[in-house]
């Protein structure tokens, strides 16, 4: 059964090894551009600053992860489409960002960001929230034994994507939430543990959901729920 938390709590991490699902569903007519919504893990060292340019995972990350996805012809308004199962492909070998030159569409679609120790995977980019409509928006795998021992916390964001061009902001977007569930109990409910954010971000175009952090030798969760009136350039001034 899941541990449901609420804003500020923390428990002790049974796990090493799962996946944190992110999802959010957007009102419907609140603005007339799709919502890019992205998900981006600081991995925090003892200054309480990201220890480098690579331990921010983000759909930018220079080192990458290949996926199963292709191109296929372009749809009737003329957009790039993919196709594809979205899984790594195996065996796993990281490759940087400029194999996709300045393609950069194709590369967010074509792999997942990573940091150099492959503790830490991001999601595939889903811009417009379609890839994922009856589960979680952005998927992260995690396994905290691969995780640097200098790396005291990992915080886990999401921010809305061009914010100040589309004019959005999280008050246009309901029933968010972060799970963290073990490989094989991807299900609804079926997670070990879950923070629903209810407060007002209505002001907020990126929110800090929850951190994972180092204590007494174990791994522990705390549920955030921080809003900022910037995107993710606001997180990066607090966090780099």
């Amino acid at each position: 059964m899941a541990v449901n938390l609420v804003k500020g709590e923390n428990k002790i991490l049974n796990m090493n090894l799962f996946h944190v699902g992110l999802g959010w569903d957007v009102n419907e007519g609140a603005s007339q551009y799709d919502f890019d919504l992205d998900v981006a893990a600081f991995m925090i060292g003892s200054n309480k600053k990201t220890l480098a340019d690579d331990y921010l995972v983000f759909y930018n990350s220079e080192k990458r992860l290949k996926v199963d996805a292709h191109e296929i012809e372009r749809n009737k308004d003329n957009e790039r489409q993919w196709t594809g199962s979205k899984a790594l492909i195996k065996p796993i070998s990281i490759v940087k960002s400029n194999i996709w030159g300045n393609d950069n569409d194709a590369m967010r679609h074509e792999s997942r960001p990573v940091d150099p120790e492959l503790s830490v995977i991001g999601s595939v980019d889903d811009e417009d929230g379609q890839t994922s409509e009856d589960g979680d928006d952005e998927i992260m795998d995690i396994d905290l034994s691969k995780v640097r021992s200098d790396v005291q916390e990992i915080i886990i964001n999401v921010s809305i994507y061009e914010y100040e061009k589309r004019k959005q902001n999280f008050g246009q977007v309901e029933r968010a939430y972060v799970r963290l569930y073990k490989p094989g109990h991807e299900k609804e409910g079926a997670e070990e543990y879950r923070y629903d954010l209810t407060e007002d971000f209505s002001t907020c175009a990126s929110i800090e959901f929850c951190r994972l952090y180092r204590y007494n030798g174990e791994w522990k969760i705390q549920a955030l729920g921080i809003g900022h009136k910037g995107g993710l350039e606001e997180l990066v001034s607090k966090f780099m």
